[in-house]
């Protein structure tokens, strides 16, 4: 879920960013500053949505590694407390 939402803040701030470069014209109407201005607020609110979702793409996938300890095998480092805790010595 966290990556959609992170999808979706990138997709609206490119668009708005779109609309924001393309409508731009020096203008000082109420209704085209009114525009602007929700135009930057909302890419904004994107920006903070980006920031809260990015560590997502930094986190790695826990790798669970597993220790086969075969008491058998000629190449073992012997480890004398497991050893004789597991009574093989």
């Amino acid at each position: 879920m966290k990556i959609v939402s992170l999808i979706l803040s990138i997709v609206v701030f490119i668009g708005a960013g779109f609309f924001l470069i393309t409508d731009f014209r020096p203008s000082m109407e109420m209704n085209f500053l009114i525009y602007m201005s929700l135009l930057v607020i909302l890419m904004l609110i994107c920006i903070v949505g980006v920031l809260i979702n990015y560590p997502i793409l930094l986190q790695q996938r826990k790798n669970v590694k597993t220790i086969i300890y075969n008491s058998y095998s000629a190449k073992r480092i012997s480890n004398k407390e497991f050893d004789h805790q597991f009574g093989m010595s």
